[in-house]
Formats: structure tokens, sequence, C-alpha cells
């Protein structure tokens, strides 16, 4: 069972200390004699992976782990220079972040895919790729962080509504559930199912946002929502959703090359379109009344309406 298996594995020996020296530095003198088996060369950026290791890649080969903990680096790194840019850009330099309830989500929503992504790069580096501790752990991590993110791009749909803090709450909470469950669903069957129940929601999260970005260009073209030229022109506006969507779309279409060069750093820019999404869709002023303690108080009185948003610097 996955109690078992936890035990069982999660103390293997890391062999790709010498790439990633900062997981295991007790282990570098036993890498030595390990490495001199692998075949040349080391890492093949266009290698292919399938789930059982069939391809290019065998299932717990030395090489397979080696390009599997990189690629999961490259996932890692995009969403350390979110967390970065949040914190360091908005944060500190602009002094946005306080005031962005979105982008707070999505600082969240990072970090929390930053604890995946070690927690897949542990697995790699122990040569465990289905370890069943480390797995679950990134499972967790990871659903957490797309349904912040799905949440926070959520608050464009409720723009004209009278209760949109009541509605966007719900929807929230709705992600939260959706995402938290397929990770108790994916603890309960990960012996038969591993990542199975897992990788649709990547999918999922990534389409959702894609399609909440096509609902707010289309309202930014009606004139529905009216965008401050302090901030940006309607057309700059207009071509930043658009090209979240394509980076998107991109970053799903190159998932199934099986290659995991092309599949985990890629599925970093679904984190990175959100970041810069919500940069703009944090400063509407229907978002700008989003926050825990807006919530709170929706629940006690009505919001206001309008016929139109604008967006505010």
């Amino acid at each position: 069972n996955c109690t078992t298996n936890w035990h069982n594995s999660i103390h293997k020996t890391p062999f790709v200390s010498v790439v990633f020296p900062f997981l295991s530095h007790e282990k570098n003198r036993k890498l030595t004699s390990k490495m001199g088996v692998i075949e040349t060369p080391y890492f093949d950026i266009f290698a292919t992976a399938g789930d059982v290791g069939v391809l290019e890649l065998p299932l717990d080969s030395d090489k397979r782990a080696i390009i599997f903990a990189v690629a999961h680096f490259g996932f890692f790194m995009l969403n350390f220079i979110n967390v970065s840019y949040l914190v360091l850009v908005e944060g500190i330099a602009l002094r946005n972040l306080g005031k962005n309830f979105l982008h707070k989500m999505c600082l969240a929503g990072c970090a929390l895919q930053i604890c995946s992504c070690f927690t897949s790069m542990w697995r790699e580096n122990i040569n465990d790729e289905y370890n069943a501790f480390w797995s679950g752990g990134g499972t967790f991590f990871s659903n957490f962080g797309f349904a912040l993110c799905s949440s926070a791009v959520s608050v464009v749909w409720f723009h004209a509504s009278k209760n949109r803090i009541k509605w966007w709450t719900i929807t929230a909470i709705g992600w939260l559930l959706f995402h938290n469950v397929n990770s108790v669903i994916s603890y309960m069957q990960w012996d038969e199912k591993h990542f199975g129940p897992f990788r649709p929601m990547v999918v999922i999260a990534a389409l959702y946002q894609s399609i909440v970005m096509i609902y707010c260009f289309v309202q930014v073209k009606k004139g529905a929502i009216v965008v401050n030229p302090e901030a940006a022109s309607k057309d700059q506006f207009e071509r930043i959703c658009l090209t979240m969507i394509a980076a998107n779309v991109v970053a799903i279409g190159l998932t199934l090359l099986n290659m995991p060069m092309f599949k985990y750093p890629q599925t970093g820019w679904i984190y990175c379109t959100c970041v810069v999404f919500c940069k703009f869709a944090g400063q509407m002023d229907f978002a700008k009344t989003t926050s825990f303690g807006g919530v709170l108080a929706a629940f006690k009185t009505e919001g206001t309406a309008g016929e139109k948003t604008e967006l505010l610097v």
C-alpha cells in the first residue's frame, strides 16, 4: 500500500548530487562510481519518455532520472522567478503587492508549486519516480497552487455583478475543493494509476485560465471593461490577453511531444501567464474590492453594481 511505499523508498540514495548539490551534499562520494555506468550523452534535450518508460528513456534508468530532474528544475526556476518578481518588484520596489489581492493569490500559488517541484526533483534525485510519499506531497502542493491561480482569475466573470464577491468566493471555494479532492483521489489510487488522476488537472487549469482571458478580451472589446490608459492602452491590454492565451495553448500543445524538457518547464508558463494577467486584472476596480476582508464583508452587505468597470492605477 501507499504507506508501505513511503517508508520503503523515502531513504533511497540520491545519485545526481552533482546536478543538484543542494539536495544531498553527503552523497557526493557515492555519485562518482555510479555515474560511470551511465551512457553518454548524459543529457538529451529532445529525449522522449512515456508513462511506462518504453521510449528513449526507460523507467528507472539513470538517464531518465537526470533528464526529468533537469526538466523539473526548469519548472522550479520559472516559479522561483515568479515569486521573486512578485516580492521584489511588485512588493518592495513598486509597493503594489499589498494593493493587488489577485497577485497575493498568485504569490501563494507559485510558492506552492515551488514546493511541488522540489518534491519532483527529489524523486528523480533518488531515481524513484513513483515514490508515494514525495509524489503525494507534490500532487497536493501543485493542486493547491493551480486552485489559487484559477480562483484569482475567476474574479473577471463577476465584474458587473452586484454580489461579485459572494459569487467569486463560491467559485474560489469550488476550485479549492475540486483540486483537493483530486489530491485525495490520487493518493487513494496511487498504486494503480500513479499520476493518472492528477495530470488532467494541469490541462483543466490552463484551459480554464485561457477561457477567462478570452472572456476578458471580449469584454474589453465590447467596452464593458474600460482600460485606463495610465495602466495600458486598450490595444495593449488586448494584445496582452492574446499573448497569454497563445502561451497557454502552446504549453498544452508541447506536452503532446512526450519530451520532458518541452513538458515540465513549459507547464510553468501557466503560472507566468496568470501572474502577468493578474497584474492588470488585479487593478480593475471590481478586483480591488476583492480581499479577505471584503469576502467576509460581502456575506453581510450587498456589493455595488455598475454597467462598466475600469482598470485603475
